[in-house]
């Protein structure tokens, strides 16, 4: 949990995002199903994260 939790932080300090705003529950759901399927690497996690992260940017609308 802790290390999720690292990761979590991580990414909503880099991205600007405020930690109980919607993309950082997306990202939180995103790290806990990516935990769940074996991807338990705090490293692997973070990558998985900023892609994610930048896959939402792309997608929404300007």
């Amino acid at each position: 949990m802790a290390r999720l939790q690292r990761v979590f932080d991580a990414l909503c300090v880099e991205q600007g995002w405020a930690r109980d705003g919607e993309a950082a529950r997306r990202h939180a759901r995103m790290l806990i199903d990516d935990y769940l399927a074996g991807n338990t690497s705090e490293g692997r996690l973070l990558i998985a994260g900023r892609a994610f992260a930048e896959r939402l940017r792309r997608d929404m609308p300007r």
